[in-house]
C-alpha cells in the first residue's frame, strides 16, 4: 500500500467491500462511499420489510392465543367450553367438554394452528349419569352403526369410563375407525381402545356368508331373528363358521347348527348361540357391553 493512502472497509450481507484512496482525492471518494452506503441501507430495509410482511404466523403469544381461539370457535360444535393460554408458542387448553370427541377435536385444531410449537391439554370430560346408562348408550351406538351387519360381532367392556371394543368385523368400510369415532361421541366416554379383528376379504368366505344367511333366515323357525338384536351373527373366516347371538329355545340353537353344517363350503362350525334362559343366567351375549369397574 502506498504511503499516505487510506483504506475504508464496508460490511454487508454480500461480504466485505474495500476502497483505498489517495488523500488528495479522498473527498471525491468519500462522496462515492456515502452514496454507496445509502444504497445498501435502503436495500437492506426493503428486504427486511418484505421478509416481515411475508411471515403470516402470529408475532406474539397474544396473537397466537387469538388464532387458536378463532379455530376453536366453530358453530358446528356445541357444549364446548375450552380456555386457551399461550406462552412462548406453547398452547395450554383448559376446561370441560361433554365427550372425548370434543376433547380430541380441540387438541387437533390447536396443533394445526400456524405458529404453535406444542399443545398441552388439561381438558376434562363430564361424567356420565351412571355406569349402567353409559354401557347402554355404548351398546346402542354399536347396534345403530349403519354398516353393522349379521356378519360382524362387536362387544365392549367399560372400566373407569374407558371403553374397549372387541370382536370381528368384515373389511368394508373401515369399521374399526368408524366405530371408535361413534363411541367417542357418547357423553361420558373418556377413552376408547379398539381391539377389533378385520376379516379377510375372501370371495369364498363371502359366498358362504350369503348362502348361510339365506338358509338361516329363510327357515320358518329362524326368520324372526332377522333384524332382531342381538339376533344370530354369522362369522366366517377361511371356511370356518362361528354362530353367535341369542335364540329363544334349545331346538332353535340345534336347528341353526344343523343348517350351518350342511351349507356348501363350510369346513367346521362353532356354535356359540345362547338361549334366553342361558342369557338370564349371566352367559356372555353378543353385542353386550360389560361394566368392569
Amino acid at each position: 500500500m502506498a504511503r499516505g493512502m487510506k483504506c475504508y472497509f464496508m460490511t454487508s450481507w454480500l461480504g466485505v467491500n474495500g476502497v483505498c484512496a489517495d488523500p488528495l482525492t479522498e473527498g471525491r471518494h468519500k462522496m462515492t462511499r456515502q452514496h454507496a452506503t445509502g444504497r445498501w441501507t435502503t436495500t437492506g430495509f426493503l428486504v427486511l420489510l418484505l421478509t416481515t410482511a411475508g411471515d403470516a404466523a402470529p408475532s406474539t403469544d397474544r396473537d397466537l392465543e387469538r388464532a387458536v381461539e378463532d379455530r376453536l370457535a366453530s358453530e358446528e360444535v356445541v357444549g364446548f367450553n375450552v380456555e386457551v393460554s399461550v406462552r412462548e408458542a406453547a398452547v395450554t387448553l383448559d376446561g370441560e367438554v361433554p365427550t372425548l370427541w370434543h376433547k380430541e377435536w380441540a387438541v387437533a385444531r390447536a396443533v394445526d394452528t400456524d405458529g404453535v410449537d406444542s399443545v398441552v391439554s388439561h381438558v376434562t370430560i363430564r361424567d356420565s349419569e351412571s355406569p349402567t346408562e353409559l354401557a347402554q348408550a355404548v351398546a346402542d351406538t354399536i347396534r345403530r352403526y349403519p354398516y353393522y351387519t349379521v356378519f360382524d360381532d362387536v362387544s365392549g367392556s367399560i372400566r373407569q369410563s374407558v371403553v374397549t371394543l372387541r370382536g370381528v368385523v368384515t373389511p368394508r368400510p373401515d369399521k374399526p375407525t368408524d366405530l371408535r369415532e361413534r363411541v367417542a361421541r357418547v357423553p361420558g366416554v373418556k377413552g376408547v381402545v379398539t381391539d377389533l379383528t378385520v376379516l379377510s376379504p375372501s370371495i369364498g368366505d363371502e359366498r358362504i356368508r350369503v348362502a348361510l344367511a339365506r338358509r338361516l333366515y329363510g327357515h320358518s323357525s329362524l326368520n324372526r331373528y332377522l333384524g332382531y338384536a342381538p339376533g344370530i351373527h354369522i362369522i366366517v373366516e377361511n371356511g370356518y363358521v362361528t354362530l353367535k347371538g341369542t335364540v329363544l329355545t334349545q331346538a332353535e340353537k340345534i336347528q341353526a347348527d344343523s343348517i350351518a353344517r350342511r351349507t356348501v363350503g363350510v369346513i367346521k362350525v362353532d356354535n356359540q348361540l345362547h338361549t334366553k334362559a342361558e342369557a338370564r343366567q349371566g352367559m356372555p351375549q353378543s353385542g353386550a357391553v360389560v361394566i368392569n369397574d
